[in-house]
């Protein structure tokens, strides 16, 4: 073989040698390469169809189950505001019985809209998440109503959650309540208007929660300010409350009470409180936090109010990072 033959064939070989190598990067690139999840759609749960969204960047990345709060302040039109959630975590949203798209899908016939069919359903929504993604547990994450019926949920089936994350959250109910009908009898009197605060004054919780009129046209309207001082981002109408769901459920908030359950926790328990949270007070938190027992658990206060887990997602997401380490998870 001449010189020249012989060139041409380390020529072709290392050709071909270099070829397999971009193949094997080629494919060694396409396995390692994470496989989003992004989907939505109506589950059977409790008897009725019910909205169930699935996101994220990764799906072999830890599951996270969102309870959000209200009641009846359902995130389905919010969801872009979790894309820096669903960089780290695949992250299941639930729009709850009687709100979102669950209640524009099942209406004003949608049956059992309490506190405790809520509690049932969401055990069902954490195994159908935990089914779909072929997982044995997932974090549950609870914003204030939702913080509050995320205790009662880790208390009842523990097996089902590396751990339990509040945020926003509240201890009693009745607190919040409270708090804002003084505001807005202070707020209502600042400005002057006699007839807001003598109706204000002689109408009861029980009346006001009940009745969505009196709800949205003296408590909503006078606590506005106060509200607005730790809500900064932008809510669509179909994310307020309806009236069928407020009518359902805002009387049990005057009833719902994190303390009624013990102070046990049989499952990790986090809390990231908004430091300026005027709704769910820090200091109250704390309080009933350092008196639960759990075999894990950490308190962490970041910048923002009662919304400071999208407010401040950069804030949150790294104390949650944090305490799930603590667990080996990440």
């Amino acid at each position: 073989m001449t010189k020249t033959q012989m060139s041409s064939v380390t020529r072709r070989e290392m050709l071909r040698l270099a070829a397999g190598t971009v193949a094997a990067a080629a494919a060694t690139a396409a396995w390692a390469a994470p496989e989003p999840i992004d989907e939505e759609g109506f589950v059977r749960i409790g008897g009725i169809e019910q909205w169930v969204g699935i996101r994220g960047r990764d799906r072999t990345r830890p599951v996270l189950l969102f309870l959000h709060g209200g009641p009846c302040d359902a995130q389905s039109p919010h969801l872009s505001l979790f894309a820096p959630w669903e960089e780290r975590y695949v992250v299941a949203q639930w729009d709850q019985r009687g709100c979102g798209k669950t209640y524009e899908k099942n209406g004003n016939t949608t049956p059992d809209v309490t506190f405790e069919r809520i509690t049932q359903d969401a055990f069902e929504v954490s195994q159908y998440v935990l089914r779909r993604l072929g997982r044995r547990k997932l974090v549950l994450v609870g914003h204030s109503w939702g913080a509050l019926l995320g205790l009662e949920v880790a208390r009842r089936r523990p097996e089902l959650f590396d751990a339990f994350v509040g945020t926003g959250q509240p201890v009693s109910a009745k607190g919040i309540v409270d708090r804002m009908v003084s505001s807005a009898i202070s707020l209502a009197s600042a400005a002057g208007d006699t007839r807001a605060v003598t109706e204000l004054k002689r109408t009861s919780e029980q009346e006001l929660m009940s009745d969505q009129n009196k709800f949205v046209g003296l408590l909503v309207k006078w606590t506005e300010p106060f509200i607005a001082s730790d809500q900064t981002y932008i809510r669509t109408p179909s994310a307020f409350p309806n009236d069928f769901c407020g009518a359902k459920l805002n009387p049990s908030l005057l009833t719902v009470d994190a303390r009624t359950g013990g102070y046990k926790l049989p499952l990790p328990y986090f809390v990231i409180q908004g430091k300026d949270d005027n709704r769910t007070l820090p200091s109250e938190a704390r309080a009933f936090f350092d008196k639960v027992h759990a075999p894990v658990k950490n308190y962490t206060t970041i910048d923002g109010g009662h919304f400071a887990f999208v407010t401040n997602a950069s804030g949150f997401l790294h104390a949650l990072a944090s305490d799930l380490k603590r667990l080996r998870i990440s």
